[in-house]
């Protein structure tokens, strides 16, 4: 239930609460009217009985033996809701007359008899079993016990069998009507409460939407009051002050970094000016390896306040950068110059191929990030390539994208860790014999998101790693 939507779980809720209470009502209403007209039918049945009592002759009373009950046949039949079955009984049981083919039917009688000696005026009962009544016209007959001869000490009883025909049919029509009408009612119930739920719901459901469309560079926007005065109004308010405040908060944030950044890189590059004054002013050599591990220190405190800098405009977002029709040959073949004087260290050769050229299109693109980017993935390459291995870079012109790859044949990046790596000052190798800080992969990956593609990894036989990116042709 929890991982439904709130549209659905109120919408259950709702058919709940009003499912519950119609079926109550509906119960309560078909017990009242069964009631009602079980009552209506006693009362008919019960003025029957009078008519046929009064119709009916007989002498006095000597034991049992009494003269032939006279009754008049139009009375008899028919009885308003069927062919009624009539019998008169002497207090002991005994039957002195009787109308109608009962077959092997008879009605309780001593029973009803000590009902009516307490006091009643008659007593009913109903018959459920009519299988031994021949040619039955219903499913249930209603049994009155009528006083003859006396209302305080009588002596003769009438007793009218009649079939509920009519209370059948009306009650069959009400169970019809319930049946299919209550899954009708809650079915519409649904449709409603779907159809109203959504609509109570959609000002959220537009302030879901708005907030998953912000980004950084869209922090200044607000979301749209919606013309009630409700608590959905009140919690866009409150979304819309939470924001001001993210807003601000960001800002402040980037403000600092960009800030620090720059008034970091002033002084490292005056201290690295005075450390190599010095350097060149003495001839020792263990100030020497002094001043150069200073040095190095140095230029790494200086990449990293640089590495900050570029990814506090990475993080500005796409506002804060310069995008242009760029070819990604261009890049990389500058990027390969640079970095040919660090591979020959390790007398690596990077081998560059050109694919499909015929298909040569430019991307919509930040030049110096991408440089940045293509830049950290073959240095990495190098910095984890033994000596004396090769890195392959190439660039695939497709039809909608091109597609850039590169690969080294190194220790490789396991599985475990290729999600980690980029986030911010993560490695793979932790060792101390590869320098570095983490921030490489964290960067070239924002930047690669920025631009519509994402860094994979790609499995292949040998050892080493192949990482693979895609730009949409412009």
């Amino acid at each position: 239930m929890k991982r439904l939507s709130l549209r659905v779980r109120l919408t259950a809720l709702f058919v709940v609460i009003y499912g519950s209470t119609t079926i109550l009502f509906s119960l309560f209403a078909y017990y009242k009217l069964n009631e009602s007209l079980l009552h209506d039918f006693d009362n008919a049945l019960y003025n029957y009985s009078i008519d046929i009592s009064q119709t009916i002759e007989y002498g006095p009373s000597i034991d049992l033996n009494l003269p032939q009950l006279i009754m008049e046949e139009g009375k008899i039949f028919p009885f308003p809701s069927g062919t009624a079955l009539i019998l008169v009984r002497h207090i002991s049981g005994e039957i002195l007359s009787r109308s109608g083919n009962f077959g092997l039917f008879l009605p309780p009688f001593q029973t009803e008899v000590k009902k009516i000696l307490k006091g009643a005026d008659s007593a009913y009962v109903t018959i459920n079993d009519t299988d031994v009544i021949p040619e039955a016209e219903a499913n249930t007959y209603r049994v009155i016990t009528f006083p003859l001869d006396s209302e305080t000490n009588p002596t003769l009883f009438l007793q009218i069998a009649a079939p509920r025909v009519t209370l059948e049919t009306q009650t069959r029509q009400l169970k019809n009507i319930l049946q299919f009408g209550l899954p009708a009612v809650l079915a519409v119930a649904i449709l409603a409460g779907l159809f109203f739920a959504s609509r109570a719901l959609r000002p959220v459901q537009e302030m879901i939407q708005f907030t998953n469309r912000l980004r950084a560079e869209d922090l200044h926007e607000r979301i749209p009051l919606p013309g009630t005065r409700d608590e959905i109004r009140k919690l866009a308010e409150t979304l819309n002050e939470m924001l001001e405040r993210i807003e601000k908060a960001f800002t402040s944030q980037e403000r600092f970094v960009a800030d620090a950044s720059h008034q970091l890189l002033t002084p490292l590059t005056i201290l690295k000016g005075e450390i190599e004054t010095n350097a060149r002013s003495t001839q020792d050599e263990a100030q020497q390896k002094v001043y150069k591990s200073l040095l190095q220190e140095v230029d790494n405190l200086s990449r990293i306040v640089k590495d900050m800098l570029l990814l506090a405009r990475i993080d500005a977002g796409e506002s804060a950068l310069q995008f242009s029709e760029i070819y990604l040959d261009e890049i990389l073949i500058d990027v390969i110059s640079r970095l040919q004087r660090l591979a020959k260290t390790k007398n690596i050769q990077i081998s560059f191929d050109l694919l499909n050229q015929e298909q040569r299109a430019p991307i919509l693109g930040d030049a110096d990030l991408l440089i940045n980017l293509v830049m950290n993935l073959i240095e990495n390459s190098i910095k984890y390539s033994p000596e004396g291995q090769a890195i392959l870079v190439k660039l695939d012109w497709e039809k909608s994208a091109n597609k850039l790859t590169v690969e080294d044949f190194g220790q490789g990046i396991p599985e475990s860790l290729r999600a980690q790596v980029f986030n911010r000052f993560s490695r793979a190798d932790t060792s101390s014999n590869t320098k570095g800080f983490g921030l490489g992969l964290a960067i070239a990956q924002k930047i690669a998101l920025l631009h519509k593609s994402e860094i994979q990894f790609v499995e292949k036989p040998a050892p080493g790693t192949l990482v693979e990116l895609k730009f949409q042709n412009k």
